[in-house]
């Protein structure tokens, strides 16, 4: 039972992850006037592009995409590696915004807001395992 609930709750938390990813993605892709407000400016002048619309469209293919697909394994419930996608996932959110702080120097109140969404999803995947680990024995 244990193990279903996990994975379920896995699966909702990835389903989440996604249409946030993918929400901000579209705002990121049709920000006016190159910039994203919710960033701060100076931001681009430390990456390497132009405007916000590569990673919006980044946002939306690895982290929506990915998300929906690793919600989609997790809810089916077929797999006992439906953890795996999870993780993989929430290892590259947290590279991602590790990365980010060391390109750009600083902190920002979005950058510990993922920082733990990526922690969150991690958890929920070690959840998942265990339970399923628990349930083979």
């Amino acid at each position: 039972m244990q193990k279903k609930v996990s994975k379920k709750l896995l699966g909702i938390y990835d389903l989440i992850l996604a249409l946030g990813a993918i929400y901000i993605g579209v705002k990121m892709v049709n920000s006016n006037s190159r910039i994203f407000i919710e960033y701060p400016k100076e931001w681009l002048s430390k990456v390497p592009f132009e405007s916000w619309v590569i990673p919006g469209i980044i946002a939306i293919v690895l982290f929506g995409i990915g998300n929906i697909i690793a919600a989609i394994v997790s809810l089916r419930g077929k797999s006992n590696r439906s953890w795996f996608l999870s993780t993989i996932m929430g290892g590259i959110l947290l590279m991602s915004i590790v990365c980010q702080v060391i390109i750009l120097g600083e902190w920002y109140m979005v950058t510990i807001q993922i920082f733990i969404f990526s922690i969150i999803q991690l958890c929920l995947s070690r959840c998942a395992f265990t339970g399923i680990k628990k349930s083979v024995k």
